[in-house]
């Protein structure tokens, strides 16, 4: 990334205790995932001070550190009674600042095309089609995990190298202002924006403010840049018309610049064209996603990768889990994970697809509240379980304060849904596997928060006599 002796003129602080390690790696916040070479950053956090885990850092390769110049003395001692010695030690007055001044620098010397994707659902499922695509052409590193804020954006930059030729970052807010802040980061070219709708309404206290705090990307590019946009959100549309950008729209309408088309759901693989070429398909049983895809190739396109020159064959793309990932547990449980988030829109979509799977047992579907939603947010679950009322569903488990509205409006709907409230996932867990056998269909959402995973590993466990 940069040798020692930059990143601290960079900073305007001595490299102390320096050594005969060229170069940071890149950063890292967590010495339980440090790569040997890495420039360890000390940061406060509510459960954990990094300070206190320098020595961890250096024995696990950390080729320096970067801490608070109030803590030196505490580090040093740390270090003594560890029996480790300090190497490129860089002392500043707020480390998680200095953290991020040092990534704008860097790519600052980098002259490669960076381009952001945001929205409000589907960035993860879009950036990893994107990257599958560019990587036909480019060298090319996407954003990993959920390294997507204001900790995230920094450590990823980090990890660009020069050879890279694009870079994709996905860029995720939960308040006025972040995304501006992490575009002025990453300094994009071009842009995809998701389709947007109810997410994170407590940070942002309207949908409005939504609309206004994912189009924040459009002010940090070039007059002129692409911004990818689906042609199902004319708010969206309407918002960017004139920002002096080009919008170039993804979709089904038939003005769409990369049109969608003939999607289909079988036998384990979603298949679309777009714009008449293909089918391109890709693995898995919701065809919601191929708007990601769309979305993805028409930026694709934009960049010099041709959908003539695509793979019909998107079996490599990486689908991220908790991401409606279907699997037959080794119990014959079929299962769909889709736990990673959920918001109005993406959980209206989900348990659409779901319904219409095949299934030879019963269809269950177990979820937990939707977060952040502010002081909408029980209409927004009522009008869930009223969806839910409407389609074939044999039983709707679900825990969460939230949730309850959820499973009152299915109860108040008069449909034959079983439709059970529970305190925890915990009690759900324990009666959901005495219902649960081999050949049904189970779909797990929630947001993240909420960790509805935790019914997913009870059920995992359960193993089936011979006599069921």
């Amino acid at each position: 990334m940069l040798p020692y002796p930059e990143a601290g003129r960079a900073l305007g602080v001595p490299v102390e205790y320096s050594d005969a390690v060229p170069e940071i790696r890149s950063f890292s916040l967590d010495t339980r995932t440090l790569k040997p070479g890495e420039l360890f950053i000390a940061l406060k956090g509510e459960r954990s001070d990094g300070h206190a885990h320098v020595p961890a850092a250096y024995a696990a390769g950390a080729s320096g550190v970067l801490i608070d110049r109030e803590r030196k003395s505490d580090v040093l001692a740390l270090l003594k009674n560890a029996g480790r010695v300090a190497a490129n030690l860089l002392a500043v007055p707020e480390p998680e600042r200095a953290m991020t001044d040092l990534a704008r620098y860097y790519r600052g010397q980098l002259s490669l095309r960076a381009v952001s994707v945001t929205g409000s659902f589907g960035k993860t499922t879009t950036k990893e089609f994107l990257v599958f695509l560019l990587r036909r052409k480019y060298s090319a590193l996407a954003t990993s995990g959920n390294l997507n804020n204001h900790l995230g954006v920094p450590i990823m930059i980090s990890r660009l190298e020069r050879s890279h030729d694009v870079a994709v970052f996905e860029l995720g807010a939960s308040g006025m202002g972040e995304i501006s802040h992490l575009a002025g980061l990453i300094r994009p070219s071009a842009a995809v924006i998701t389709m947007i709708g109810p997410a994170h309404l407590e940070g942002f206290g309207s949908l409005e403010n939504i609309y206004r705090a994912k189009t924040e990307v459009v002010r940090h590019l070039p007059k002129n840049a692409p911004v990818v946009i689906s042609d199902q959100d004319p708010e969206l549309e309407r918002v960017l018309r004139d920002s002096g950008k080009r919008i170039v729209r993804a979709g089904p309408s038939e003005g769409a610049d990369c049109r969608l088309t003939d999607v289909r759901a079988a036998d384990g693989r979603v298949s679309f064209r777009l714009n008449g070429v293909g089918p391109f398909s890709f693995p898995g049983h919701a065809p919601f996603l191929g708007m990601n895809a769309a979305l993805a190739a028409a930026m694709a396109c934009e960049w010099g990768v041709p959908l003539a020159d695509m793979p019909r064959d998107w079996r490599d793309a990486g689908f991220a889990t908790g991401r409606f990932r279907e699997t037959t547990l080794a119990n014959g449980i079929r299962v769909i994970d889709d736990s990673y988030n959920a918001s109005p829109l993406a959980f209206a979509a989900a348990v659409t697809t779901f319904s219409k799977l095949p299934a030879t047992g019963k269809r269950i579907l177990v979820f937990a509240d939707m977060l952040e939603l502010g002081a909408e947010e029980l209409r927004y679950h009522r009008e869930l379980g009223e969806r839910i009322s409407e389609l074939p569903i044999d039983l709707a488990f679900a825990f969460g304060e939230r949730a309850r509205a959820s499973i009152e409006a299915i109860r108040a709907a008069g449909v034959p849904v079983s439709a059970r409230h529970f305190p925890d996932a915990e009690t759900l867990s324990a009666t959901l596997a005495e219902i649960v056998r081999p050949g049904d269909l189970v779909l797990f959402k929630g947001s993240r928060g909420m960790r509805v995973e935790r019914v997913l590993t009870r059920i995992k466990e359960l193993v089936f006599s011979t006599s069921h």
